[in-house]
């Protein structure tokens, strides 16, 4: 019966958006309430706005005609609807970013009053100025959010039905219900403001949706004022992506000298698609780390603390690293960029190597230093099964300091500052093995000299050694894995078969890889040798022999095949040539290192530089 229940409380508030939608684009439309294209904007042509209407009637339709309004949750109707009007008259007037800033502070001062409060045990004169804080912030991240077709709403509907999940596994408060309404709502609308985009929801559609859910996500957590996780970190993993959003526009505004409230085209989103991804496959990637954030906070109910911790942890740390990987792409002057300049900067595909190098030098010393610390601490907790008596405490006091000048002292001088992460290999990784291992070494010497390593445990030290290896070579790795993955959804250019699945060949696919400015879309290899067709090379599949060239020209549009075998004789490379020409297209073959060669349909020789 429950469940019954808690599938009318999502289907009628989704039915009601999906319906109210089409009638508010018409009347939007009918009174010339749209968006025209300009700078700060990426739509081509006039939009209809309104869309937060559909929104908050389904949602407010829903709540009474279930029955779930109470006085309990007056301060969240009252709030919210405040602001769905003011975004209202934003979307007509434009109010200052001020003006809207004090109205955002004066509606969460209404939750407040009506006993909405973050469950600290920090007092009043804290938490109230941390909940308008949290109130504040999410509504404005939400504000900033809905700067790509489909990407507010669909966060809006991932996070409240991660807060409904929420409030099942651990708060088990009316609130959860509310929050299936509002996914509902979001998820009914975003048909229509997925990409391309027929409406959009304008500031009132995002500042309902940022309050609301700010309101939800930290109602009932009194009830858990014992558990940190439950009452701060699980809504802020859930949340992660408008949180992310809205800090990495904050700080590189700032450095850049910017106003924090001017708009512009420099969201995450707007970096994603200069870096190469379509607008689709940017907001996609977008749901599935917050799908994949909000699924690590629900874990807590089913793992240890310590463990959902350390997730959490390497989660943040992972989403740092985004945003230094990002930043490149942020790297311009500052100037609001349209949709075709973005366009632009996206085929300019030396953009990935423009990433802060001393931005990126600094980060690395940060997260080393965070790294040594959380590895020296775990290993007590792991070795003292969460025990940790006074003198362990004491030993970890007197020792941390000096365990952080030494171990950053060797990461330095054995230049794991210097690397550059995105062309990382096993020498590089044999070199963080060498520099973390004499780090732990050359500790043990130190506390043996200095105390005798009186008290000490020495498989402290082993599992601190084991954490910190881990934790080191993993974030390195971690700018080759971004760089991977992004290279892997930029299937741009011509699509081309590699000759020789052999070390020739995996230097080619390679060299395309890292070279962007190639154009080329590397779809697999051909090699007459039967054993390895089925094997992968650099994720390339083989595909089979040269019997097989003219059916995959076909089946996979291949335009081009470059000949990585430099040994292969005339009689070979004749018969090559001549399915190639049979086939319509061109070929070329690397005749090594430094050398090649490329001929036409009609085998004319091209003069070309090394790939």
């Amino acid at each position: 019966m429950e469940k019954t229940r808690y599938l009318l409380v999502f289907f009628l508030p989704f039915l009601l958006s999906l319906m109210l939608t089409p009638v508010v684009r018409r009347l939007a439309l009918r009174c010339g309430l749209v968006s025209y294209p300009r700078a700060d904007r990426w739509h081509k042509h006039p939009t209809a706005l309104l869309g937060g209407t559909s929104i908050y009637l389904a949602f407010m339709l829903s709540v009474i005609s279930l029955g779930l309004a109470n006085k309990n949750v007056f301060g969240l109707f009252v709030g919210a609807t405040a602001l769905f009007i003011v975004g209202l008259f934003d979307d007509k007037f434009h109010f200052t970013p001020y003006t809207k800033l004090f109205i955002q502070i004066v509606c969460g001062c209404i939750a407040v009053l009506f006993g909405v409060v973050i469950g600290l045990p920090l007092g009043a004169l804290i938490v109230i100025p941390l909940t308008l804080l949290w109130i504040v912030g999410v509504t404005n991240s939400f504000n900033l959010l809905d700067n790509i077709d489909g990407l507010a709403a669909g966060i809006a509907a991932i996070s409240s039905f991660m807060l409904f999940f929420s409030s099942l596994l651990f708060t088990n408060n009316q609130f959860g219900m509310y929050s299936l309404v509002l996914a509902g709502a979001a998820l009914g609308f975003l048909p229509y403001n997925f990409n391309p985009a027929k409406i959009f929801m304008g500031d009132s559609g995002s500042m309902f949706l940022g309050y609301s859910i700010a309101v939800i996500s930290i109602s009932g957590t009194t009830r858990h004022i014992s558990n940190l996780f439950a009452t701060v970190l699980i809504p802020v993993l859930i949340l992660s992506v408008p949180i992310f959003d809205t800090l990495f526009v904050m700080v590189m505004r700032r450095i850049r000298g910017k106003r924090i409230f001017a708009g512009g085209t420099d969201h995450t989103s707007h970096n994603l698609v200069a870096l190469g991804l379509s607008p689709k496959k940017t907001v996609l990637l977008l749901y599935i780390i917050s799908i994949a954030l909000g699924v690590i906070a629900l874990s807590y109910s089913r793992f240890d603390m310590f463990v959902i911790s350390v997730i959490s942890f390497l989660a943040i740390v992972v989403m740092l690293f985004f945003g230094a990987f990002l930043s490149g792409a942020a790297s311009y002057d500052g100037e609001l960029i349209s949709y075709e300049r973005w366009q632009e900067l996206r085929n300019n595909k030396t953009m990935l190597n423009n990433i802060f190098l001393h931005k990126r030098r600094i980060t690395e010393i940060v997260l080393d230093l965070a790294f040594i610390c959380i590895a020296y601490y775990s290993a007590y907790f792991l070795r003292f099964e969460g025990l940790l008596v006074p003198v362990n405490l004491q030993l970890i006091e007197k020792s941390l300091v000096w365990l952080v000048m030494i171990k950053i002292s060797v990461f330095y001088i054995f230049g794991l500052y210097r690397g550059v992460w995105k062309y990382i290999s096993i020498s590089d990784l044999l070199t963080i093995f060498k520099a973390v291992s004499l780090g732990s070494a050359f500790s043990i010497l130190f506390f043996t000299f200095l105390f005798r390593f009186q008290d000490f445990s020495r498989t402290v030290f082993f599992i601190d050694w084991l954490i910190l290896l881990f934790l080191v070579a993993g974030s390195r790795i971690m700018f080759r894995v971004l760089g991977e993955l992004f290279n892997r959804l930029q299937k741009q250019g011509k699509n081309i078969l590699i000759y020789g699945a052999g070390d020739a060949g995996e230097m080619v696919i390679r060299e395309i890889k890292r070279n962007k400015d190639l154009s080329y879309n590397p779809v697999g290899f051909i090699d007459d040798d039967p054993s390895k067709i089925g094997n992968r090379i650099q994720g390339a599949p083989i595909l089979g022999s040269r019997e097989n060239i003219q059916n995959l020209v076909h089946s996979e549009k291949i335009e081009e095949i470059i000949i990585a075998i430099p040994s292969l004789d005339d009689k070979d490379f004749r018969e090559i040539a001549r399915i190639c020409s049979a086939c319509g297209i061109s070929y070329r073959k690397i005749k090594g290192i430094l050398d090649e060669e490329e001929w036409d349909v009609s085998g004319r020789t091209k003069d070309n530089h090394l790939l």
